[in-house]
């Protein structure tokens, strides 16, 4: 067992782990934790710059936030793998890597729990605390922090039958996990071009995925041309509808985590040089 896990050698090669993320990511991670404070400042110099104004209209500016916060998961997503780990596959780094004092389970916990754990923990408590620092400073021009936007009702406005509930924060946190552990992947497999070449799987899985359940759809005996069956299914039980569809989401996001964890211990597992 002690060849597997040890918690005081675990301990050590997390610290190290942790020292390499933040020589290689820190920078970055501090940069996309400010965005919105960044942001801001751009977007009122430029506006003092040509119209000789400061801006006031929040509503105006939401779309800005909007597009900043997925700008910010985005390249988190994609910069973070291949930054932190994609020197795996380099001769030289790579060999250093395989010869530290940790076991290829250590080793593999330690890149999930940064790459899906502190990481977007870390960036939470920037970018949101950047966030509402500008709301309650600047409340007419940025507008409501995200801290204190009315969620609950807006979802409460929906059609969604009212007893299914689900987390949207582990949504949220499941998404990024997969997505990371996706890209995670790719920088210690591929030698060159690891953001790219991920991406082209991607969509070349994409597309398989959409094949395959068009071919399982168009096996069925049934008028799928008109809906009749699906929609008499929803109107009759609306709620039983959702509740699939939420179950299918949650089977389809787990299998992605196992799956992608799974393959990710596996190449560190198989990594030679």
């Amino acid at each position: 067992m002690n060849n597997v896990f040890s918690p005081k050698r675990f301990g050590k090669y997390f610290c190290y782990d942790l020292f390499n993320v933040k020589n290689n990511f820190g920078l970055t991670l501090l940069i996309l934790g400010l965005l919105p404070f960044i942001l801001f400042v751009v977007f009122q110099l430029i506006n003092i710059l040509f119209h000789g104004t400061f801006y006031v209209n929040s509503d105006g500016f939401m779309p800005a936030r909007v597009i900043t916060g997925i700008v910010c998961v985005t390249v988190a997503i994609l910069a973070f793998p291949t930054k932190v780990y994609g020197s795996v596959t380099d001769r030289r780094a790579g060999s250093s890597f395989l010869m530290l004092p940790a076991s290829t389970f250590e080793k593999w916990l330690s890149m999930v729990l940064m790459g899906c754990v502190l990481v977007p923990l870390c960036l939470s408590i920037l970018y949101v605390g950047s966030d509402t620092v500008m709301g309650l400073v600047f409340p007419k021009a940025y507008g409501t922090p995200i801290i204190n936007m009315p969620f609950d009702d807006i979802i409460g406005e929906t059609d969604m039958p009212i007893d299914i509930h689900f987390s949207f924060t582990g949504l949220v946190w499941g998404n990024w996990s997969a997505s990371m552990l996706f890209f995670t992947l790719g920088a210690i497999c591929f030698k060159k071009g690891k953001v790219g070449k991920s991406i082209l799987v991607l969509f070349v899985l994409t597309i398989l995925a959409s094949l395959i359940v068009v071919a399982i759809v168009g096996n069925f005996d049934a008028d799928f041309a008109n809906d009749t069956l699906l929609l008499n299914a929803v109107d009759a039980d609306p709620e039983t509808a959702a509740r699939k569809i939420i179950a299918l989401g949650k089977a389809l996001l787990y299998f992605q985590l196992v799956l992608f964890l799974g393959l990710n211990y596996w190449r560190l597992r198989t990594i030679k040089h």
